[in-house]
């Protein structure tokens, strides 16, 4: 449930420009926000149903975007290779600075 929610989080940071404003704000307000469903359909004044399906149609919605399109999971992985990078660069040791080196050519390469 707890590793979902993360994912819908990462996902709603790489996607959101590809959903309507609407399910931006529900979106918004449910994950970011922490709002209930209740309080979500009060300020925007629809019923609590309604909330739950956008809630759920937009989740599954950005799942799909991630399975076909994978930017998320890239982005983690760009971000766990620039971490072994610099701290390869830290040590500044010979060998570890030309491991460094190569793996900033292998993340140009596949940008």
């Amino acid at each position: 449930m707890l590793e979902e929610r993360l994912k819908i989080i990462n996902c709603l940071d790489v996607y959101s420009p590809l959903l309507t404003d609407h399910q931006k704000e529900i979106m918004d307000l449910y994950y970011l926000q922490d709002l209930s469903l209740g309080e979500i359909s009060a300020d925007m004044k629809i019923s609590r149903q309604a909330v739950h399906d956008v809630i759920k149609r937009t989740g599954k919605s950005l799942l799909d975007y991630e399975d076909k399109l994978e930017f998320v999971e890239k982005q983690e992985s760009a971000k766990k290779r620039l971490a072994t990078i610099i701290e390869n660069l830290e040590y500044g040791a010979a060998k570890q600075t030309e491991y460094a080196m190569l793996m900033l050519k292998k993340m140009k390469d596949d940008l």
